[in-house]
């Protein structure tokens, strides 16, 4: 098996050379037997043939048109003026007025100002079941006298992948309705309130009759009415126009008209020539390249562009916006309204002036708003700032740039026992030793704050019975005193004495107490 590619096009490379451009096209089958492939073609088609680069005085003779790639004046026509050590000099016609990204404002402003709404919640505006509004934008046929009439208001046709432009849309939620397309079911249900009720009565059904709807007598002449009354709103007209189609409606297309002529209007007296010595060539495009180098770009509504093929029906260097972008099997089409009328233009299925519009494929015009070929020089190339980064490291430090953490000093040499420091107590001052839970009851003994010390991660309470009937209190004072008190030793330990001689910490509790440090001497101490 081998894996191939398809022919896509010729590509004009920036040194003048034509060469083949190969590519995975979708749909077509990429892998073919080894017996299939033929090494070399007898007869190549002349229309994609490769060609060496030609000498830039034949390519770019005197007096010959181009335009400009560069970052100013970038889609401006220019003319040849002559040539200078293996570069093009040329004049450009330029305009001292800027212009402004009208297309784009105005594109957006449409977006917010005829929101679309989903089906379930138009739905739940009028009333409707969401079935009942399906048949009502939909072609909804109706038996009478033998005849099925469409009585639908034909906004939408799911089978054949359309939508009507300005009514409704079809996006990941599902169908979307415009306030135009609301407006117009309104009026239907308004007009004829019996004929969608009994609709709703019934928002499954597939076969209705005239006589489902109205009296027998009455049935045939109400179809009638209704199917005169669609001819007058001339829903059956409405522009049709692919799913996957982006389209302005009439009255964007209007204002984007009136911009345009605004624009111009003001930079009608700023247009001059300006001369333009040792300009490389990739910074010019011949028309007649225009389909070799201009395939790859991307559009959007709004974008404002410039015609640059020396062929077809729109004449060369004429300026318009985008307002519809239809995507075909072979190419993507643009809708675009031009700046000036001429005599082959359209109307745009009258959402344009007359002659002011055309249709034309993307290889034919120049995207003047994102700006896909520019040709940077080298100057401009060393100006434009790199990319920032944020290093590991940046002097010593770590984390983003003006920010850096950087180790921190050896922590000053330790003052007091190493459990203090484990249990939080501060350097010197006031003991703040951390609330240890337990019981909040006091203890007696040396330990946590909540009556004992908790010594690995256990439940206290874990099998503890609870009110426990076998439970009998015990008297404390039965237990014998540890037989240590009962030694004559004079002790310096740390422990509270519980009676007798001696001066522990927590002092007798009772008698004479000579001077020590809570060791028992010669006495009894009795328990509490």
């Amino acid at each position: 098996m081998v894996h191939v590619e398809m022919l896509v096009g010729l590509r004009k490379t920036d040194e003048g050379a034509t060469v083949k451009e190969y590519a995975a096209v979708e749909g077509l089958e990429a892998d073919y037997a080894a017996q299939a492939i033929v090494d070399e073609v007898v007869s190549e088609d002349q229309r994609f043939l490769e060609k060496a680069a030609l000498p830039l005085e034949e390519e770019f003779p005197l007096n010959s048109r181009a335009f400009f790639l560069g970052d100013f004046n970038y889609g401006r026509p220019a003319l040849v003026d002559g040539h200078e050590n293996g570069k093009v000099n040329i004049r450009v016609n330029t305009v001292k007025v800027r212009e402004p990204d009208f297309g784009h404002q105005i594109a957006h402003q449409a977006e917010r100002q005829f929101p679309y709404k989903p089906a379930f919640a138009v739905a739940k505006e009028l009333n409707l079941h969401p079935l009942v509004l399906s048949k009502l934008t939909a072609s909804f046929r109706v038996n009478s006298s033998g005849l099925q009439l469409n009585l639908g208001l034909n906004l939408k046709f799911e089978a054949r992948k359309m939508k009507v432009l300005g009514y409704s849309r079809k996006s990941e939620r599902g169908w979307e309705y415009s306030q135009k397309a609301i407006d117009l079911i309104a009026t239907y249900m308004t007009k004829f309130p019996e004929f969608v009720a009994r609709i709703q009565a019934n928002p499954s059904g597939d076969v209705f009759n005239d006589t489902d709807f109205y009296p027998a007598d009455i049935a045939k002449e109400k179809m009638k009415e209704i199917g005169a009354w669609l001819k007058s709103v001339e829903t059956k007209s409405l522009e049709r126009v692919p799913l996957d189609a982006e389209q302005m409606n009439s009255d964007t297309v209007m204002a984007l008209e009136r911009a345009a002529e605004h624009y111009l209007s003001l930079s009608a007296n700023q247009i001059e020539d300006k001369i333009m010595n040792g300009v490389p060539r990739h910074a010019l495009l011949k028309p007649s390249d225009a389909e070799q180098r201009l395939g790859g770009q991307r559009f959007a509504l709004g974008d404002r562009i410039v015609y640059v093929q020396d062929s077809g029906r729109v004449p060369i260097a004429s300026r318009g916006t985008v307002v519809g972008i239809t995507k075909t099997p072979r190419t993507t089409m643009l809708d675009v309204v031009f700046d000036y009328s001429f005599m082959s233009g359209t109307s745009l299925g009258d959402r344009c002036s007359p002659f002011r519009g055309s249709t034309v494929p993307v290889t034919s015009v120049l995207n003047l708003s994102d700006r896909q070929c520019i040709a940077e020089s080298k100057a401009a190339a060393q100006k434009r700032q790199p990319p920032k980064q944020t290093p590991l490291t940046v002097n010593g430090g770590y984390g983003p740039p003006q920010e850096q953490w950087r180790p921190a000093n050896a922590p000053p040499p330790l003052r007091g026992s190493f459990s203090g420091a484990m249990g939080g107590r501060g350097r010197g001052g006031h003991d703040n030793l951390p609330i240890r839970g337990g019981n909040p009851n006091r203890g007696r003994g040396r330990g946590g704050r909540g009556g004992y010390t908790i010594v690995d991660n256990s439940d206290p309470m874990e099998n503890v019975v609870r009110n426990n009937l076998a439970f009998r209190p015990q008297n404390m004072s039965a237990v014998p005193p540890p037989a240590i008190l009962n030694n004559d030793y004079r002790g310096r330990g740390r422990g509270r004495g519980r009676g007798g001689e001696g001066r522990g910490r927590g002092g007798p509790r009772g008698g004479h107490a000579p001077r020590g440090r809570g060791g028992a001497v010669n006495g009894t101490g009795h328990s509490s």
